[in-house]
């Protein structure tokens, strides 16, 4: 009886991995772009947003060069034996868990953020203004922001599910995802006007504006995952 090994790798892996050994065997030359992300959706049968993490993934082990808004270009000498960088879950999966979790976390914060919290909050916000200003992107500022929100939750479960998620971001791919958000000007500008509206809603003690605004926070940033890209 013939059985076929069953992979448990992540899908945007398993698909990076056919293209790494396409280009090492001279499918594509080095310079050359690869098809369409569209295109490539279409043919391996999967979700265009997987396709961008498989790609992405290629990127950060040197293999391709993205440019957003234009595509992903072979870069060379490549060998089939070199290594993709693999995490637990993908930004995609981490993107769909927070938009469940966080208004929550929003207008829990609201009713019970302390003192010490709401200073934060607003140092916070401070610092990402001077960062955005000087076209700067700062993973950690963006983190201290929903992580002080967890933390004034009152809810120690959400707080270190919340954390989790945050962790699983400091995976390479997830990084490199967010680096080219950052990159955008208008993305920057977009996210600290969220920002500052989720502060203001937690701050006046308004759970159902917190809450929305944090979700529309989160909507947007899923949304500009995919359409910084076309």
């Amino acid at each position: 009886m013939k059985l076929q090994a069953v992979s448990n790798r992540k899908l945007y892996i398993q698909i990076a991995d056919q293209i790494r050994d396409q280009i090492a065997a001279g499918a594509v030359a080095p310079g050359v772009q690869l098809p369409s992300e569209r295109d490539l959706a279409q043919s391996l049968g999967v979700s265009r947003p997987t396709v961008r993490e498989a790609l992405i993934a290629l990127e950060v082990a040197g293999l391709v060069e993205v440019r957003v808004g234009v595509g992903a270009f072979v870069k060379g000498p490549l060998a089939r034996e070199t290594d993709l960088p693999e995490q637990s879950a993908s930004p995609v999966e981490i993107m769909a868990v927070r938009r469940l979790l966080e208004p929550e976390a929003a207008a829990l914060a609201s009713q019970g953020i302390s003192p010490a919290g709401r200073e934060r909050l607003k140092q916070t916000l401070i610092r990402m203004g001077e960062e955005t200003a000087s076209g700067q992107w700062s993973s950690d500022s963006d983190r201290t922001l929903h992580m002080t929100l967890a933390e004034a939750s009152g809810n120690s479960v959400l707080r270190e599910t919340l954390e989790g998620l945050w962790a699983s971001r400091t995976g390479a791919v997830d990084e490199q995802f967010h680096r080219h958000l950052g990159d955008i000007d208008a993305v920057r500008a977009h996210i600290l006007s969220d920002h500052v509206s989720i502060a203001d809603a937690v701050l006046a003690g308004n759970a159902d504006a917190a809450s929305a605004a944090m979700t529309a926070h989160l909507d947007y940033v899923a949304q500009a995952m995919t359409d910084v890209w076309d």
